[in-house]
């Protein structure tokens, strides 16, 4: 006997059905789909945002390493920029010329043989010379000059080796500014070090300014990422998806959007405080922390 076909109702039925089931299926699918999505997002959100603040907390705990209480170790700027500074070496040096540098002086003097007679105490403490090994070098250049010379990971100094050049910051504490420069060498006088670019002095710097050989982190936002940056150089990405970054300080129990005030210094620091808000895709989120510099407790 022949087999029956299908009627056309029964495929019209079946092809409900059928429809009907792929229907669900689908929607299943972009439903999982749609929560993977959001899934992802919330995980690079949260993993953007703690990265973020992980290395924000770090660098404002090592603040102010061996910087002095009138350095502008810690700086916020209008509320969206935070700089961090900490001094490398034990040892900073001085301006020891009795008119100050400016303009194109690329030879610094930072020690004086010969200190005049009318000389104030601070001058002497700073800037007079000091050889204990009796090679015509301050003892203090020396020591700019070992760290300088080991930049390069090569142990001993090669005149005209770019790679020993480092970056060091010159700052008047009288008129707070300052600015970096390179230093590349030490003339033989034995008191003075060498500024190897050949850019003017942006400011003119009175006797007695400081000179030290920094770490320098500058945090900002440009668009839509979190930058980096170090030793006033260009800044590089950190963490792309950023909306929003601002930062505070907290001092003698007020906030600061504009931090250090002419009146304060970062010694009396209670809190640096940090927002980061990240968006990826429709997930949003911020975050805020807060930290201490831990040398405000140090002398």
């Amino acid at each position: 006997m022949r087999g029956r076909g299908f009627t056309l109702a029964e495929l019209l039925v079946a092809l409900g059905i059928g429809g009907l089931l792929l229907g669900l299926l689908l929607s299943t699918t972009l439903g999982n789909r749609r929560l993977y999505v959001l899934d992802q997002s919330r995980t690079a959100v949260n993993q953007n945002l703690r990265a973020a603040l992980d290395i924000l907390v770090a660098d404002i705990r090592q603040a102010g390493e061996r910087l002095p209480g009138d350095f502008p170790a810690v700086e916020v700027r209008n509320g969206n920029e935070l700089v961090l500074r900490r001094n490398l070496l034990d040892v900073s040096l001085a301006v020891c010329d009795q008119n100050g540098i400016n303009g194109n002086q690329d030879n610094i003097p930072v020690a004086d043989k010969n200190p005049p007679p009318n000389a104030t105490p601070a001058y002497l403490d700073a800037c007079a010379f000091r050889d204990t090994n009796g090679n015509r070098y301050d003892d203090r250049i020396e020591i700019w000059q070992s760290y300088r010379c080991n930049s390069d990971g090569v142990p001993g100094c090669n005149n005209g080796n770019r790679r020993e050049a480092v970056r060091a910051y010159i700052y008047d504490p009288v008129n707070k500014r300052g600015e970096w420069f390179e230093y590349d060498a030490e003339d033989g006088s034995g008191v003075k070090i060498h500024k190897g670019n050949n850019e003017r002095w942006q400011n003119s710097y009175g006797p007695l300014s400081r000179l030290y050989i920094l770490e320098e982190r500058r945090y900002y936002l440009e668009g839509g990422i979190l930058k980096l940056a170090e030793n006033g150089q260009e800044g590089k990405g950190l963490v792309a998806d950023v909306t929003g970054f601002q930062a505070r300080a907290r001092a003698n129990g007020s906030w600061y959007t504009v931090f250090p005030p002419p009146n304060l210094n970062w010694r009396t620091l209670e809190a640096v405080e940090a927002t980061v808000q990240v968006r990826i895709g429709s997930v949003a989120r911020t975050m805020t922390t807060q930290a201490v510099p831990r040398n405000v407790f140090s002398q």
